[in-house]
């Protein structure tokens, strides 16, 4: 997971972030929002909603869906 964000964010500049929605139950977490990031090269932005569904366990993130 670290080395996808880190390469993530040489390729891709965050704008704006909106985190709507937390839903969690147990190791379970759902995060549901609306970003827009710019892509480096060639600069054209990109405009997402996403849900996030992640599991934690023991403080760590052991899956993660987007």
């Amino acid at each position: 997971m670290r080395t996808f964000f880190d390469l993530l964010q040489t390729h891709v500049e965050a704008k704006e972030f909106e985190l709507r929605h937390v839903i969690a139950e147990g190791d379970e977490i759902v995060l549901i929002g609306h970003m827009v990031s710019k892509v480096r090269a060639p600069g054209q932005a990109i405009d997402t909603a996403f849900a996030l569904h992640t599991t934690v366990q023991d403080g760590r993130i052991t899956r993660y869906r987007d």
